[in-house]
Parts: C-alpha cells; structure tokens; sequence
C-alpha cells in the first residue's frame, strides 16, 4: 500500500486498508535479531502514523504503529526514540479482550531496550509488567517465564529495591528447583544474584551460602570463568567477614585450578589477587595492633 494514496480514499475504505497495512506489517516485521534494512519501514511507519493520528478511530491501530516504529527504531540503533515510542503506544489502551502473548512480548521489548539505556527503573516497570501478562499467556514455556522474572529481578537489584530484588529471586529459586533441580546449571544465574541481593542488604553469611552452591555447579560443569569468579567473590565476603585465612584459601585455590587447566590471562589475573592480598596483610601485621 502507498501511504500517500490513503487520504484520496473514503474513510472507511482508509480506514479498512490502514487496518489490514498495519495487521500485514506486525505479521511480516523480522525479528529482534533479523538481518533486514529498517530504513524503508520506518518510513512507512512514520507516514502510516501521521495517517492514524488523525483519526479517532484509528486508536488501536495507531498503539500498535507506535510499538512497531519502536522496534524499528531499535533496530536502527536508536534506542531512546525505540523506548519513547514503545513507552507511548503500551500506554495507550489495549482494548477490552488484549493478547497477552503480544503483550508479554511488548512489554519485555521496552524493558530489555530501557535496560540497555540503563534506565532500569522503566525497566523494571516493564519486566514487571510482563510477569504479570505471562501468567496467563500461552506461548510462552516454563523455562521462558522463569528467565522473565529473573530480569524483573536483576532490574529491581540495578534500582537499589534490594528486598524485593531478594524476594523475587528466592521465589524464582523455589520454582526453578522444582522445574529442574537443586542442582540444575540454569540455577546458577538466580543463586548468583540472590547472593548480590543479600550482600547489599548486608547478609553476608547467608551470601556465602548462595555462592557455595553457585560455585558447586560451576565445578561439576567445569565452567572455569564462572568458578574463578565465584572463588574471588567468596574471598571477598570471608575477607569482610574477618576471616583472613579463608579468604586467603578461596585466593589460592583459584590459581591451583588454573594451574591444571586455564589460560595464561586467568593465571596472571588469579596470581595477582594472591599477591596482592598477601601483601595486604603483611601490611596490615606491621602497623601498631595489626595482625600477629
């Protein structure tokens, strides 16, 4: 369809083929990740849109032209103008029967390009937004709402909401565990940031539980990165914790391990932090009231 040709029509013969224009492009639009030039379709979008402005009755058409530019918009890398647009057409009514695996969708885009633009409290109304829509939504699996709710919680944790960041998390936790497993690999994202939850609310202990588990799954996937970082985090919780001797132990054992199967820059990395926090406490042990 000509854009331009819509005003030299009647109006319910406009209004029809602006209908059926706009059901074709949400159909047809590639997906986040297509390779496809966005320029020609935004272009018809922005003329579409200058079209269903103008009517009242185009409402439900001109919401859904407003997501599709933003999802345009994004992919042409124009990130704020993708949220605005996003931002403006999700808040306008979605009509008394919605579909709420569009919706999930919609809502989960704008949280993900907020996120992107560090606007993480957009972010976490969004996510949290489709949470809700997924409930009820049938294209979705378990596994996928699961990883829907552990965003709304990263996105709580980045908005310093960590209470219900934690509360989020342990949730999500519970139910991962009974889909997968106690010890499941997909567990390890979720136990990693609870513990991030309970550290900023000062729990360390209880911090250190959620890494030990996170690093027992590292070790029986032998994912090497995501265990050298476990081994530092729990070096630093037993440091700020006073116990010197485990923290220096967790230090330790990340060079060992490297030493049997890592690269060269982890082992540079892992011997440095020993180094660096042994000469720490020879530092600390020299001042007046030090360490023995």
């Amino acid at each position: 369809m000509d854009p331009s040709s819509l005003p030299s029509q009647s109006p319910m013969a406009e209004l029809t083929q602006l209908r059926r224009r706009v059901a074709d492009l949400e159909a047809s639009l590639p997906g986040p990740g297509a390779d496809y030039d966005p320029l020609p379709l935004a272009t018809e979008l922005q003329e579409l849109l200058r079209v269903a402005r103008a009517r009242p009755d185009a409402r439900p058409e001109l919401r859904q032209l407003l997501i599709l530019l933003g999802r345009v918009e994004c992919k042409r890398g124009e990130l704020a103008k993708a949220r605005d647009l996003l931002s403006q057409g999700l808040a306008m009514d979605a009509g008394t029967t919605p579909d709420l695996n569009r919706l999930t969708r919609d809502h989960y885009f704008l949280a993900g390009v907020a996120g992107d633009l560090r606007n993480f409290q957009v972010a976490a109304e969004h996510y949290g937004k489709a949470v809700e829509f997924s409930k009820a939504a049938t294209d979705f699996d378990q596994n996928q709402k699961l990883g829907i709710r552990e965003r709304f919680a990263f996105a709580l944790h980045e908005v310093k909401r960590y209470e219900d960041a934690c509360k989020a998390n342990l949730e999500l936790l519970g139910d991962a565990e009974r889909l997968f497993g106690a010890d499941d690999h997909r567990l390890s994202t979720v136990l990693i940031n609870t513990a991030q939850n309970l550290y900023a609310l000062k729990k360390l202990a209880e911090a250190q539980s959620y890494l030990q588990r996170a690093l027992a799954i590292a070790l029986a996937q032998s994912d090497i990165e995501r265990e050298q970082d476990l081994l530092y985090q729990l070096a630093v919780l037993a440091s700020e914790q006073g116990r010197a001797d485990e923290a220096r132990s967790y230090l330790a054992e990340r060079v060992l391990r490297l030493d049997k199967r890592g690269t060269s820059k982890l082992q540079d990395a892992a011997r440095r932090s020993l180094e660096h926090f042994d000469r720490n406490r020879v530092r600390a042990s020299l001042k007046p009231g030090g360490l023995p």
